[in-house]
């Protein structure tokens, strides 16, 4: 099965309320070209809609501003379709073609074997739909990022990236282990993963968190780690690698004070037994996750002072750790429990054998860079009169004659957005999601068709919120 068939399988569902990301300039086929022309194109050349989905097969209707009704042909990227007239539209009715790569691509269209009209573009994205707006994912910044995150790594530790951003993970993954050359990826599903190895990504890569039974399977067969939640699971998964064959590598984790993923330190022990135990597993990895990191740590860490968060929780992962390999057990597993901000810090007794670093790869100084580009228009302006009602309930009457601009179809988000129009952040009068009244009181030379800037203030959380995946395109390359 290809790429692309094995990915459209999982991009098929849950397409309504989804946002996209557009990956422009990928340099796959099917991917985004540097000289592609925006979506906008200048000209009479118009296609509606402008961007759909990997999977292809959506209806895209092209107005070519040639005076012909015969059908034609369309080339996107490097693939062709015919596009018989469409009678209704007065356009010509294009199916979309598939493609590998999130991204923009040229799309050219030719009668007879004879090139008409004026080249336009097409947009790839991931799940989503045509209504949500598009997020830009400078995959540059991205990779710069990565650069300077291994040059100025510590030796000896090895570097695993954590991508918790939602799609797509396979262009972060391939753009990160090329420029940074990682030791491990870690994601929180095994579909990441998957996406992962059809990339072409060669890094080991971990599961966070969980995994099924019945993944099993797929996870030997991808060469994909994963947690040993406890010993049952491990039974199960013994049973289930006896009919398969191969050995499937397992990280312990143990909960030292997050109250998620892993066993109480005192559990840890009698779980590594159960892996050592079992033919078909390997003890890869001991971790933990600490949930309180500040600057002061190193300085508590020499101390030893057991009242600070961090050394209480360091505390319990080292005696486990001891535990376990006094017992003999995990003498080679992976010491791993320092994130993003273990490195930021500079705490190195939290180093151990390898750092998981996530946000900082996706970090950005807006506006000078910036990883995230995500925009629509004003749909909408218009002038509320003096106690106009706003929203239900009418809790809140204007005071006086407000301006007021209207946007469409922005997902809720975990994080708080903050709007700009015309370079001045605006407050939100109403969030209905489908619609969004904001406040333009401070920018009277707003019109309808401006730009919008939404940001979800990724340079203060630099991972994207990925609740609601968005539509979303790259550029950089």
């Amino acid at each position: 099965m290809s790429t692309t068939d094995i990915r459209g399988q999982r991009l098929v569902t849950s397409l309504v309320g989804l946002s996209v990301l557009l990956l422009a300039g990928c340099g796959q086929d099917g991917g985004s070209s540097p000289d592609a022309p925006p979506a906008s194109a200048s000209g009479s050349v118009a296609l509606s809609p402008t961007h759909g989905e990997l999977t292809g097969g959506n209806l895209v209707l092209a107005d070519t501003g040639e005076d012909t009704d015969g059908p034609i042909t369309a080339r996107f990227g490097e693939t062709e379709v015919e596009c018989p007239f469409d009678e209704r539209s007065a356009r010509h009715a294009c199916t979309a073609p598939s493609s590998g790569t999130p991204g923009t691509v040229e799309v050219s269209f030719a009668a007879g074997g004879n090139g008409i009209g004026e080249k336009t573009a097409y947009t790839y994205t991931t799940q989503g739909t045509q209504d949500i707006p598009v997020l830009t994912v400078d995959t540059e910044t991205v990779r710069r990022n990565a650069e300077e995150i291994r040059a100025d790594f510590p030796q000896d530790v090895q570097l695993g990236a954590v991508l918790k951003n939602g799609e797509p993970v396979d262009v972060f993954g391939k753009v990160i282990e090329d420029a940074a050359d990682v030791e491990y990826l870690f994601v929180p599903k095994l579909d990441d993963a998957i996406a992962l190895r059809e990339a072409g990504v060669q890094a080991r890569i971990a599961v966070l968190y969980a995994a099924q039974v019945e993944d099993i399977p797929l996870l030997v067969h991808y060469d994909v780690e994963v947690p040993a939640t406890d010993p049952a699971w491990v039974d199960a998964a013994e049973q289930v690698l006896a009919t398969t064959g191969g050995t499937l590598k397992v990280h312990l984790w143990v909960d030292t004070g997050m109250g998620r993923e892993g066993v109480v330190p005192e559990e840890a022990l009698p779980l590594a037994r159960a892996v050592e135990d079992a033919s078909h597993l390997e003890l890869a990895g001991i971790a933990t996750h600490f949930s309180t990191i500040t600057a002061e740590d190193a300085q508590a860490i020499e101390r030893n002072d057991t009242t600070n968060t961090t050394v209480a929780q360091k505390n319990r992962f080292d005696g486990a750790v001891a535990a376990i390999r006094d017992a003999g057990l995990g003498q080679d597993a992976l010491i791993h429990a320092g994130a993003s901000d273990v490195l930021d810090n500079g705490i190195e007794a939290l180093y151990y054998d390898l750092l998981r670093v996530g946000g900082m790869f996706f970090s950005s100084s807006p506006p000078e860079s910036s990883v995230y580009s995500w925009t629509t228009e004003l749909s909408q302006v218009k002038t509320l009169p003096e106690g106009w009602c706003i929203d239900y309930g009418c809790t809140d009457p204007t005071t006086s004659p407000k301006k007021v601009g209207l946007i469409h179809h922005i997902p809720s988000r975990e994080n708080e957005l903050a709007y700009t129009v015309g370079g001045k952040q605006v407050p939100v009068l109403l969030d209905h999601g489908t619609v969004v009244t904001l406040d333009l009181s401070e920018v009277p030379g707003a019109a309808a068709g401006d730009e919008v800037v939404i940001d979800f203030s990724a340079e203060a959380f630099h991972l994207l919120d990925a609740t609601a995946p968005l539509p979303v395109t790259t550029t950089g390359g």
